[in-house]
């Protein structure tokens, strides 16, 4: 079998040849062996409520340079633990204990067709833990991937989300939060929900059931998982002032400290009992 056997005539000859190329001579070729991969957590104790746990994570390994693909969601992070460290240092304890999460394997788990391995064998061997002791997990894996503010989540956690965007400024403009910018954009604020497997909050929201969101700016970025995901593309494409970044940490960091520091826990039932009625099934709503 050839390349050639896969082509229509009207698909032209250098097509034909990098085809044939292609098949004959692989562009890579994958070394398959066993190695171990390490997640790694810091962790800030409860004062109050020590076993309850809100979780911020992303994953560190990359295809490439990674510079938006992870590692402006691993900068946004280490900054958040650079501004919980000086709040320490004033004497701030959180109510409900903050783990801090850096995945590894999450791009080697989409290739192997398993959703963000680091995170789901962390999941697995924690699940009956996780279920009952984890408040919410909050992802960032591309923080900025260009303009737009971009937010996913499980129901019970919109209202905070949206009274946090009231909070923060909106990187792009001076004079708007990212709630302003939001509504201008969209007419509507428009949280997606978390149906893919494409990043680390999939085991823990599918496998555990843990309310959950996802953050970043922009989507589609062009130079996603190439050798152009690089310093130079964020610096004079992504994010060249990093306002977008600190604007994600803003949000993301707020999120946590509501949901570790709040006596009563932020979350909206009634809302998310209305969202899930909206997709019942004709024969359910019989």
């Amino acid at each position: 079998m050839s390349g050639k056997l896969l082509l229509k005539p009207a698909c032209g000859k250098l097509i034909e040849l990098f085809l044939h190329l292609f098949y004959f001579f692989p562009l890579f070729q994958a070394e398959k062996k066993i190695a171990t991969i390490h997640n790694v957590f810091a962790v800030i104790r409860g004062s109050e409520e020590p076993d309850r746990y809100v979780l911020l994570g992303n994953h560190r390994d990359a295809w490439t340079y990674g510079a938006v693909d992870p590692n402006s969601g691993t900068a946004v992070l280490l900054d958040i633990a650079r501004r919980y460290a000086l709040m320490m240092r004033q004497g701030w304890q959180p109510r409900r204990t903050i783990v801090l999460c850096s995945w590894d394997a999450e791009e080697f788990g989409m290739v192997a067709n398993i959703s963000s391995l680091g995170s789901t064998e962390w999941v697995e061997q924690n699940l009956l833990n996780l279920g009952s002791k984890v408040v919410a997990y909050l992802n960032v894996d591309c923080a900025v991937q260009g303009p737009g503010f971009f937010a996913g989540a499980t129901p019970q956690l919109d209202n905070l989300l949206i009274e946090v965007a009231k909070k923060v400024q909106d990187p792009d403009s001076e004079s708007m939060t990212i709630y302003d910018n939001w509504m201008i954009t969209n007419k509507v604020i428009n949280i997606q929900r978390l149906s893919g497997v494409d990043s680390d909050f999939s085991p823990l929201l599918q496998h555990a059931g843990v309310p959950s969101v996802d953050l970043y700016y922009g989507r589609d970025f062009p130079v996603y998982h190439t050798a152009f995901d690089s310093y130079n593309w964020m610096t004079n494409h992504g994010d060249p002032l990093f306002q977008r970044h600190v604007a994600v940490a803003g949000v993301w960091g707020l999120l946590a400290l509501h949901l570790a520091d709040d006596p009563i826990l932020p979350f909206n039932y009634v809302l998310h009992r209305t969202i899930m009625e909206l997709h019942k099934s004709p024969t359910q709503l019989g």
